[in-house]
């Protein structure tokens, strides 16, 4: 079994003297990130074996922002043009080429490949990907070359806006 995790981006700003590239996040992003990743590790989520991220300011923040909690080095992130530039098929290629070695991948990018990719890979995925969702989808292959259009299953969906009690 293969682990993948797809993360949108947090919440980001629109300033007018930026590239969409080099877009920042917002005052809720930087404070999302650190949270959302925090549920994770108390989920008690196996921890991805690989990060890759769109190197956009906004996806690669929040990238960095999960590593910290999972205590993995910012420079062990992978950065992906294609992950900024492609769809979910360019998604899907860059899946199927991880080593097999890795158990676990977490990818951080943006809409609407995001959402569309976590459609394609899980039969009962989310359909829309809001800021800094992540999706956990457990993929019943051996190899990553084997992922495909619903191979996998969704095992959760966690989102600034779910609440939870404790």
């Amino acid at each position: 079994m293969k682990t993948l995790y797809l993360a949108r981006h947090a919440k980001s700003g629109w300033e007018s003297n930026c590239s969409d590239f080099e877009r920042t996040l917002n005052e809720k992003g930087m404070k999302d990130a650190p949270q959302i990743a925090a549920r994770m590790v108390a989920k008690g989520a196996p921890i991805p074996n690989i990060l890759i991220s769109s190197p956009a300011r906004r996806a690669l923040t929040t990238a960095e922002a999960f590593a910290e909690a999972f205590g993995i080095g910012r420079e062990k992130i992978h950065m992906e043009m294609g992950i900024y530039h492609g769809g979910a098929d360019e998604l899907l290629e860059l899946v199927r080429s991880v080593p097999d070695s890795a158990e676990g991948l977490m990818l951080f990018g943006h809409n609407p490949a995001m959402s569309e990719f976590a459609d394609r890979m899980a039969r009962n995925a989310p359909h829309h990907l809001s800021p800094c969702s992540v999706v956990r989808i457990d993929m019943d292959v051996a190899k990553w070359s084997e992922a495909g259009k619903e191979k996998g299953e969704t095992v959760w969906h966690e989102h600034p806006e779910k609440t939870h009690s404790h």
